[in-house]
């Protein structure tokens, strides 16, 4: 089968969930025989094509319909946002002739791989046209909201007036032959509407925390790292926290500033790109108001599934998610298969992820400090209950593997 998985960018030194989603499903489909390609914008990324472990990747320049368009609107639009023409698409995925078109995207990049699937067909048979959703996008909080228009408002939106010359007026997702939906929340919206409607998790390669560098902690571990006393007598062990999430409103590491400063012992990293870089400056001018940016710090966009990603984790004590809005949380499953303790916000698909393992997670109510605070306390005074939260984890992510997801994937595809 060939299969063309389409995104808006796609940038191993500049990652998010989305990619992650599409590279190892790409992946898992090619390991089982079957011809894959991306096709993608340049946003973020110099490349216009390349091959990757034998994926061929092929990148076209994003146009942003909007006027005036200074390079630093481009640069932002790039990490989020933009809804752009993207000239040569279509014609390179008629070229090649896909079985399935397997679209990641909405708004304008959807409507051509539409159109370009109607225009297509294969050994007679119509291209199949797939879409996931990915998720958020009805939940997210008015503030939020505001905050993603912002780089566009009082500019010219020239585009529209493309959009009606060309009669760009179809119904996504609901026109594709199938919806794939990352977040519960989406599939019981849409499995009522549409005649083929599958929800499919997130996943993660089980493989990359195998062997000796799996976390768990030992006694060793435990009664090597003494503690130190606070104000108030109790010997407190010093927590190395892990957040691995893009730099976005959405995902919230202001609470773990502000965790920080309640916790002297406590250190806090935080992996991933910088979607919105006005929230990273205001995270640092946080940390240094509270008197705590010394123990906080960032490193910046690393390759899906590369070593020092891994490296990440394991060098980590304990694992928080604290996003305000969440389809899913992919990152959360990496920590259970590195076999870190895991604190997360009970909210949207996250929330549902964790109450499916009870075992595997400690939850908090979403945008409270308090809960966060209180859900932190349990896991710092208790190594056992550290010790059950990660050998429950690493069983959970088992669920999840990127090779059974694939499979199941593929059998939508042939069910359409």
């Amino acid at each position: 089968m060939k299969i063309a998985h389409v995104v808006r960018r796609f940038s191993f030194d500049d990652w998010g969930g989305t990619e992650q989603v599409v590279w190892n499903l790409a992946r898992a489909q090619a390991m089982d025989g079957h011809d894959v390609r991306l096709f993608a914008t340049n946003a973020l990324c110099s490349t216009g094509r390349e091959t990757v472990e034998g994926i061929e990747i092929l990148r076209f320049r994003p146009i942003y319909p909007w006027w005036p368009m200074p390079k630093a609107l481009v640069e932002a639009l790039d990490r989020k946002g933009g809804n752009p023409f993207v000239p040569g698409l279509g014609r390179a995925l008629r070229s090649w002739s896909p079985d399935v078109i397997h679209c990641h995207a909405m708004a304008r990049i959807a409507e051509l791989c539409l159109r370009t699937g109607e225009r297509g067909t294969v050994d007679g048979q119509q291209v199949k046209c797939v879409i996931s959703l990915h998720g958020g996008g009805a939940n997210v909080p008015g503030e939020e909201a505001k905050s993603l228009k912002a780089p566009t408002r009082g500019r010219l939106p020239w585009g529209k007036m493309i959009d009606y010359a060309l009669g760009w007026t179809r119904h996504v997702p609901e026109d594709f032959g199938g919806i794939v939906c990352v977040g519960e929340d989406e599939y019981e919206k849409y499995k009522s509407r549409h005649p083929h409607v599958m929800y499919l998790p997130n996943g993660v390669d089980t493989r990359l925390f195998e062997g000796d560098g799996c976390h768990l902690e030992s006694d060793s571990r435990q009664s090597a790292a003494d503690g130190r006393a606070r104000a108030d007598g109790r010997q407190v062990k010093p927590m190395s926290i892990i957040c691995v999430a893009r730099i976005d409103r959405q995902k919230n590491q202001m609470m773990l500033v502000e965790l920080l400063a309640r916790h002297p012992e406590a250190s806090l990293r935080l992996v991933g790109p910088v979607t919105q870089p006005d929230y990273k400056a205001e995270l640092e001018s946080r940390a240094a108001e509270l008197g705590v940016a010394e123990r906080l710090s960032f490193s910046g966009a690393l390759k899906p599934d590369s070593p020092e990603l891994v490296a990440e984790y394991r060098r980590a004590d304990i694992f928080i998610l604290p996003s305000r809005h969440e389809p899913f949380g992919i990152t959360a499953l990496e920590a259970w298969a590195a076999g870190l303790p895991v604190i997360a916000s009970d909210v949207g698909g996250l929330g549902r992820l964790c109450a499916a393992h009870p075992g595997a997670a400690v939850t908090f109510a979403p945008d409270n400090i308090e809960a966060l605070d209180a859900a932190y306390l349990r896991l710092v005074r208790s190594p056992e209950l550290r010790q059950g939260l990660a050998v429950a984890g690493r069983e959970a992510a088992k669920d999840y593997d990127w090779r059974r997801l694939s499979q199941k994937l593929i059998g939508f595809y042939q069910g359409i």
